[in-house]
């Protein structure tokens, strides 16, 4: 088991990010399910069969990279009831590069959940991970996903063309960057 301390972090003063535990997986099956509709057309895992199994393996998956080094996956939570999930998809220590991963419940967009929790774990991954590049990824017909990176400071760097099966069918994916150096500039000119 890894002994290390929950990583966890307040964001305003309802929503705290925090490490998944095995006690969520009825949570994570509530938040996922009551938003199957809005989740299926972006995330791949979002099947009509998820299960309290699937939220188990889920989080088992989330201990697992943590304790590796290879991810960091975390819940949003507003009081005690979880309405997203957002992390490190995966590190890259040798170029000390990481890419975040975000998704919250329809019912909670539009309130700036995902931008704040989004410049937190920038500042982490840049200030306390020493991480020089932070990436973000998505559908290129997932506008509201798209918006986030943008709204950051992050540069649109490609498309990668049918890359990812969602849905049905193929969509291409969006990628943004960026450096630790432009995100100091952006923080030291306010510009966030």
């Amino acid at each position: 088991m890894d002994a290390r301390p929950m990583v966890s972090f307040r964001v305003e003063d309802q929503i705290e990010l925090r490490e998944f535990l095995a006690d969520d997986a009825e949570s994570v099956l509530a938040a996922v399910s009551g938003s199957y509709d809005h989740l299926r057309a972006f995330m791949h895992w979002m099947t009509p069969d998820y299960s309290l199994g699937s939220a188990r393996e889920f989080i088992a998956q989330t201990q697992k990279d943590r304790a590796e080094r290879r991810g960091l996956g975390l819940g949003i939570f507003r009081g005690r009831t979880l309405i997203g999930s957002i992390g490190f998809v995966s590190f890259d220590w040798s170029a000390m590069k990481t890419e975040i991963g975000y998704w919250i419940s329809q019912d909670e967009q539009g309130k700036g959940i995902i931008s704040s929790a989004c410049r937190t774990l920038i500042d982490f991954a840049i200030n306390e991970l020493k991480m020089n590049r932070i990436e973000i990824r998505c559908s290129a017909e997932n506008v509201r996903s798209a918006a986030i990176p943008k709204r950051l400071g992050f540069q649109r760097e490609g498309v990668l063309r049918q890359a990812e099966y969602r849905n049905g069918r193929l969509h291409d994916f969006e990628i943004y960057g960026l450096l630790a150096s432009e995100w100091r500039g952006l923080i030291e000119n306010s510009k966030l």
